[in-house]
């Protein structure tokens, strides 16, 4: 039976959503919520046990040391690409309902303050955090992942020495892309053109193609980081994915 493989990066309008049923060829959709994606999905495709996602999952409640998955993310890229893995925020700040606010609690809590590209994604964060607290069977489909990671992987673990966003780092991705998925320059300009008018951008495309891609092969393919991983106080994993299969 073919794994059905799904890859999800935030953007602007929500929800991006990448997905193959025979690793040839990838569909992308939008979704507004992160409720809205699994209700269609889980109802409409019952063999999903595996979805890979660019958001942190397992949070601590208090204390200034970050997540061990978070250090391990960072060391795995080394300084070329260490950058792209964000500090996680508190679960107590998900609550507030401005920078400042979440600021003052997550000082409170871990007394150190709430990075802006941290709060930037605050709300998507939340989304999935409640999702999996009240869904059991979502929290045992959803496993977070980085595309940085992703790509390093897939490249002999050697990090994208461009930034994603420029004509360079697309390139650079979509070469990694390339030796996965067939006529990927024509995919890309494609779905580009389809979602003109969704608020995304190539590299929000290109991350949620290299997040399907690492579970093409289902989760006995996949190796996390750390190898020892922690589980928060609401008994979700703290651990990122990554692939192992060249």
């Amino acid at each position: 039976m073919p794994i059905l493989s799904i890859g999800i990066d935030g953007c602007r309008s929500g929800w991006i959503c990448s997905y193959t049923k025979d690793q040839i060829e990838y569909r992308f959709e939008i979704f507004p919520t992160i409720q809205d994606l699994w209700d269609i999905l889980s109802n409409a495709l019952k063999s999903i046990n595996l979805i890979l996602i660019d958001i942190p999952i397992g949070l601590r409640d208090n204390g200034s040391e970050p997540r061990l998955c978070d250090k391990a993310a960072r060391r795995y890229l080394t300084r070329s690409r260490s950058s792209s893995i964000f500090p996680t925020p508190c679960r107590a700040s998900l609550s507030a309902k401005s920078y400042v606010d979440a600021n003052q609690i997550h000082r409170n809590m871990t007394g150190k303050g709430l990075s802006k590209q941290t709060w930037n994604i605050t709300a998507k964060i939340k989304e999935v955090d409640s999702l999996l607290r009240r869904d059991p069977k979502a929290s045992k489909v959803f496993i977070e992942s980085h595309p940085e990671l992703c790509f390093a992987a897939l490249s002999n673990r050697v990090p994208m020495k461009h930034y994603k966003k420029t004509k360079e780092g697309v390139n650079e991705r979509l070469s990694i892309i390339e030796s996965y998925s067939t006529n990927s320059k024509e995919i890309l300009n494609n779905v580009s053109h389809q979602l003109s008018n969704e608020n995304v951008s190539l590299d929000d495309i290109l991350d949620a193609w290299i997040l399907a891609i690492s579970g093409s092969k289902g989760r006995a393919n996949l190796r996390f980081l750390p190898e020892i991983f922690e589980y928060d106080s609401e008994d979700l994993p703290m651990r990122m994915a990554i692939p192992y299969f060249i």
